[in-house]
C-alpha cells in the first residue's frame, strides 16, 4: 500500500529511497501540468544509489492522481513552498512547464539547497521555435487528437493527445515506444492541465527569479525540440557561477529515456561541483 505525506494545501510527497546518511531531500515535480509524478518514476531510480539523500516524488495539489475536494492546484505556489520549508536541504528537480513555476519564485533564493531544472525555459521563446518545429512534423494522428481533446477535454483525450504527441518528446522509435507505453499508464489529469493554460498565461511567461547563490543545475537534451538548452546557453543572465549548465547529448525531452548515463554524470557532477 503507497504511504503519503501532504502538505497543508495539498501538495503530496511518496519517497522512493534514501542513499546513505545525508539530510538532502531531492523532490522531483513532474512535467505537464496535468501528469502525474509517476512520470518521473525512470529518472527516479535511475539516481537512487547515484544522489546523496533521499528522494521524493511531489504531486502538486488536484495534479495527477492527488484528487483532493478542497485543496485546487491554484495552491500550487504555497505547496512548493510547504514542502520546502518541511524538510532539511531541499533540492528541488523540475521537469518541463512545473520548471518555470519555481522559476516565478524568487522567496525560493536564499531558503533552497539546491534547484535542477531539466527541459525548462527562461521565457515563452520557447513556443515560437517549438511551433515552427511542428509546423514540419505534424500527421493527421496529432491532428485528430488535438481535435479531440479540444472539443471534448477529459483524461482519457488528453492521454491519447500525449501518446499522439510523443514523437515530439523522444528522439529513438525505442525511446518513443518506451514513451508511449508510459503515457498510457500513468495518471493524467486534464482540469490540471486546463487550469495551467487559463491561469498560467505561457505568452507572457518570463522568469522573475534567476537563482543568484543557489546551486543551480540547467539541463536537457541536445535534441529537445519542445525547450532547447540554448534558451539558457544563449541568456548571458545565466552565465553565473552558480549555475551549471549540461546539455545531454542525442536526447529529447526525457534525457534520461536516451542517454541515462550523460544524465546521472549531470548530476553527479551538480553535486561535486557545489558540495551537496
Amino acid at each position: 500500500m503507497k504511504q503519503y505525506l501532504w502538505t497543508l494545501d495539498g501538495g503530496r510527497l511518496q519517497c522512493q529511497s534514501a542513499h546513505n546518511d545525508s539530510e538532502t531531500n531531492w523532490l522531483f515535480l513532474p512535467g505537464g501540468p496535468g501528469l502525474g509524478s509517476e512520470v518521473l518514476t525512470g529518472l527516479t531510480s535511475l539516481l537512487k544509489d547515484k544522489i546523496p539523500g533521499v528522494i521524493w516524488h511531489f504531486d502538486l495539489p488536484n495534479d495527477g492522481s492527488n484528487y483532493l475536494k478542497d485543496k485546487p492546484i491554484s495552491n500550487w505556489r504555497s505547496s512548493i513552498i510547504q514542502a520546502t520549508t518541511a524538510f532539511e536541504k531541499v533540492i528541488w528537480v523540475a521537469h518541463s512547464t512545473p520548471g518555470m513555476y519555481i522559476q516565478t519564485m524568487p522567496e525560493l533564493e536564499g531558503v533552497l539547497h539546491g534547484l535542477v531544472l531539466i527541459g525548462s525555459a527562461p521565457d515563452s521563446s520557447w513556443q515560437k521555435t517549438f511551433a515552427e518545429y511542428c509546423k514540419h512534423h505534424v500527421d493527421s494522428i496529432i491532428l485528430s487528437a488535438e481535435k479531440e481533446y479540444a472539443e471534448n477535454p477529459s483524461n482519457e483525450s488528453l492521454r491519447q493527445l500525449l501518446i499522439a504527441a510523443a514523437k515530439y518528446c523522444f528522439t529513438n522509435k525505442k525511446s518513443l515506444l518506451k514513451g508511449k507505453e508510459l503515457f498510457k499508464k500513468i495518471p493524467v489529469n486534464h482540469a490540471a492541465n486546463e487550469w495551467s493554460s487559463k491561469h498560467f498565461n505561457s505568452e507572457n511567461y518570463k522568469a522573475t527569479w534567476i537563482p543568484q547563490k543557489t546551486p543551480t543545475l540547467i539541463t536537457t537534451g541536445s535534441n529537445d525540440n519542445i525547450t532547447s538548452l540554448a534558451l539558457f546557453k544563449n541568456n548571458k543572465m545565466y552565465q553565473r557561477d552558480n549555475i551549471l549548465i549540461e546539455e545531454i547529448a542525442a536526447a529529447g525531452h526525457y534525457p534520461w529515456f536516451e542517454n541515462p548515463k550523460e544524465v546521472i554524470i549531470a548530476f553527479e557532477k551538480f553535486c561535486e561541483v557545489f558540495g551537496l
